[in-house]
């Protein structure tokens, strides 16, 4: 999804719905824990709430040794359709910088009812590694 088109979904859907919380927004954290973990492309995942409803979970990965940041995207984008993005409605935008993978991500569990927003930055193993 384009830059735009994703911020326009995000701010519609931010202001006609409420953010997760509670138990909701704390289960969606231990899912994105799990479910980065299990990626074949993460090797490190640490995840948070930031108390922000811009994003309200941070997740911070470091990538598998030798993959590009194509596939990183790629398998970032897999898991989030997969097993984290509720069904009734999902935006993401992907950002590919030197050395990172961002995925911008918005989703709804149901009309009229919470979202979720979350970043997920992606470094790969060798912009890690020259820190």
């Amino acid at each position: 999804m384009e830059s735009s088109e994703f911020l326009a979904a995000k701010q519609r859907l931010m202001g006609e719905a409420s953010p997760s919380s509670g138990a909701d927004l704390g289960g969606m954290l231990m899912d994105f824990d799990c479910y980065l973990w299990h990626s074949p492309v993460i090797r490190e995942v640490e995840v948070h709430r930031t108390g922000a409803t811009n994003s309200l979970i941070a997740a911070t990965c470091v990538s598998v040794s030798g993959r590009s940041e194509a596939e990183i995207a790629v398998g970032l984008e897999q898991v989030w359709l997969q097993d984290l993005s509720y069904r009734y409605f999902e935006a993401h935008m992907i950002t590919l910088v030197e050395g990172r993978v961002q995925l911008d991500v918005i989703t709804q569990i149901a009309p009229q009812d919470f979202y979720v927003t979350a970043t997920i930055l992606a470094e790969t193993s060798r912009s890690y590694g020259a820190r």
